[in-house]
């Protein structure tokens, strides 16, 4: 009862938020997702259209647009029209990290935030079938006969993670890259790569075994498994993702999205199904994603250029 009170208010203040576009939505919505269908962004953000629809009234269509680390993706939504109908659901490294490897049209000017939705840490994850087991083992290979980590494209969140791995052991790690996570998990249980990183969902998804998380504390999903830290390697990589819109897009057209994404998110079955499929929620409005989101992709800079990544 309590969440239809907060939706029938939400509904109101939308079509409330501006004369120019008091109607909106009037049609079908797109949300572009930058990797393949199965991925890592693209689970929350079905799970998100499908209580999208039940707030805007609309259908809520989401497209797979594969390609260099999501920057086809994102480029195409950069260049969208900016009337709402356009949005995208997009990860940390498609949006901050991205443009500053691979000198992208689009920058954090590109887009404008309408809200975070989840936020995970990375696990590293391996084959339980594998010669891998442990994190010793992983180590004394990876400076031995060497390992081959595998993810998106260059640039990619997975990717920084092999570089911060082949950091933490003083070793070069190999790096297979893949069109998206669903790939990558393919690769490892093929036997092509030996590692990849992963959200929480990777055993109810896939059967991976992790063996360590990235993150300050161990998860209440898995407390099993250890942090780096524990291990002598202390390291916090978590993935993020929310929902874009291109720059230019109406403010009062962002504010019914945001109102709109905030309900959706509150919802119990968004949430049910983000906790089925072990995954973790996070919610961040309009403004404060606006934020989050221009920082992120400062300091984000500046650890590539730090790493030796890009050029100073």
């Amino acid at each position: 009862m309590k969440l239809k009170t907060v939706a029938l208010g939400a509904t109101a203040f939308a079509l409330s938020a501006g004369m120019a576009h008091a109607d909106f939505p009037e049609r079908a919505l797109s949300i572009m997702v930058p990797f393949a269908a199965g991925g890592g962004a693209d689970v929350p953000a079905r799970f998100l259209a499908e209580q999208l629809e039940r707030e805007l009234g609309q259908s809520v269509i989401v497209t797979n647009v594969v390609g260099a680390g999501g920057t086809v993706g994102a480029t195409q939504l950069s260049t969208a029209e900016a009337n709402g109908y356009n949005i995208g659901f997009m990860p940390v490294g498609t949006t901050t990290t991205q443009p500053h490897l691979r000198g992208t049209s689009y920058n954090d000017e590109s887009f404008i935030p309408i809200c975070m939705v989840a936020s995970g840490p990375f696990y590293l994850v391996v084959n339980p079938n594998g010669d891998i087991d442990s994190w010793d083992d992983f180590a004394s290979q990876a400076t031995g006969d060497g390992i081959t980590f595998t993810g998106a494209a260059p640039g990619s969140l997975a990717h920084v993670t092999s570089v911060a791995i082949g950091a933490m052991l003083d070793t070069e790690i190999g790096y297979l890259p893949t069109s998206g996570g669903g790939e990558a998990v393919n690769e490892v249980m093929g036997g092509r790569a030996d590692a990849t990183a992963w959200f929480s969902d990777y055993d109810v998804r896939f059967g991976l075994k992790a063996l360590a998380i990235f993150a300050p504390e161990r998860s209440d999903i898995h407390p099993d498994v250890p942090t780096s830290g524990e291990l002598g390697h202390p390291a916090d990589i978590a993935v993020w993702m929310g929902l874009f819109a291109p720059a230019g897009t109406p403010d009062d057209v962002v504010t019914v999205l945001d109102i709109a994404c905030e309900v959706a998110v509150k919802s119990d079955a968004f949430r049910a199904n983000m906790d089925q499929a072990n995954r973790e929620i996070r919610h961040l409005n309009a403004d404060d994603f606006d934020a989050f989101f221009h920082e992120a992709y400062r300091q984000n800079g500046e650890l590539l250029r730090n790493a030796g990544l890009v050029a100073n």
